[in-house]
């Protein structure tokens, strides 16, 4: 099985800029580069939302998870236990955000469409 291709930031934000910035057809681009179409369409996207998003350093993130990784290397195992159980109860307190925000948004929606059909 081929592994994932890893473009580069400066690239990403230099194919943005001749489609976004400059006007050039984004098929054009992406045959142009042998890139997807629909990898550069989601770049794209992206960069509509926010123009800086490919101006982070490439592995900036990678970097971070591993950091972040490493801070779990000198727990105890009942230190980890109890990190467990607060990520859990986290994650049990998102998620009930997260029904209650989707309740709301469709008891909204209900009574915009009652309200349409009146």
């Amino acid at each position: 099985m081929q592994g994932r291709k890893v473009y580069s930031n400066e690239l990403k934000m230099m194919i943005c800029d001749r489609i976004c910035e400059q006007g050039e057809s984004t098929s054009r681009v992406a045959t142009k580069f042998a890139i997807p179409l629909k990898t550069v369409e989601k770049w794209v996207t992206a960069y509509h939302k926010d123009p800086k998003v490919f101006q982070i350093p490439d592995g900036y993130f990678a970097a971070q998870r591993k950091a972040y990784a490493h801070r779990y290397d000198e727990m105890s195992p009942s230190e980890m236990i109890q990190e467990l159980k607060r990520k859990d109860n986290q994650i049990s307190y998102l998620e009930s955000v997260i029904c209650a925000y989707q309740d709301r948004q469709a008891s909204l929606d209900a009574n915009r469409d009652y309200e349409i059909t009146l």
